[in-house]
């Protein structure tokens, strides 16, 4: 009797731990999915018996990357209290500071800054944190980028800086905010675009305004 109970006691852990790490064809795991839908007592009983929390499905996304993206800061705080890995990346560079950044998750950005995530990680193009909250237009989550130390003039490989995407996309007050934090307005990208040229393009009349005030050349062409 004894020795039954000790093999079903086995069978049971061994099965419970091989499920808790079962993937769908995608690779996405049940930690992946609570972790998505912000369900934080699932992800703490899922952790309590052993889930794998840095668990990347095939594209290399993860449970914080998931619970970054959409915001779920009770999730993003309990995988970090679990030892996830704050600047673990997807396969083609993308990582939860950039998920929360984009998404404009001014918590969850802070809360990763403070457990460490490198400000001024880039995506495979050279793509940053600071770049996607400007190109959206979250005027918070850049503050917070720069209180950080983020490099306000930190290029793509094809030279597109922050005050680019934020210039074209008409987010004056991150426009506004990039510049008082000394971006500089005459940066020109490998296609000789510059912030001025951008937002002209696109018709964003107060941006046009705010970059003139900080000296924006009107000689820059393409």
């Amino acid at each position: 009797m004894v020795i039954w109970e000790f093999l079903h006691r086995v069978f049971t852990d061994t099965l419970d731990n091989h499920i808790l790490c079962l993937s769908c064809q995608n690779g996405q795991s049940s930690l992946m999915y609570a972790s998505q839908n912000g369900h934080v007592e699932v992800v703490d009983k899922l952790l309590q018996h052993g889930a794998t929390v840095d668990l990347q499905n095939e594209n290399g996304w993860s449970s914080l990357m998931a619970a970054s993206w959409n915001g779920h800061m009770e999730v993003v705080d309990k995988l970090l209290q679990h030892g996830a890995t704050v600047d673990l990346q997807y396969k083609n560079g993308w990582s939860s500071l950039m998920a929360a950044s984009r998404n404009g998750h001014v918590d969850v950005v802070d809360k990763l800054l403070q457990h460490g995530a490198t400000v001024d990680l880039q995506y495979k193009n050279g793509w940053s944190s600071l770049m996607a909250a400007s190109q959206i237009g979250h005027v918070e989550v850049v503050d917070k980028l720069l209180q950080h130390g983020a490099t306000v003039d930190l290029q793509t490989e094809n030279g597109w800086s922050s005050l680019m995407a934020a210039s074209r996309n008409g987010h004056v007050e991150v426009v506004d905010k990039l510049l008082q934090h000394g971006a500089t307005v005459d940066l020109q990208c490998k296609d000789g675009w510059s912030s001025l040229i951008l937002a002209s393009y696109e018709g964003h009349v107060k941006v046009v305004e705010k970059l003139l005030e900080h000296g924006a050349k009107l000689e820059n062409i393409i």
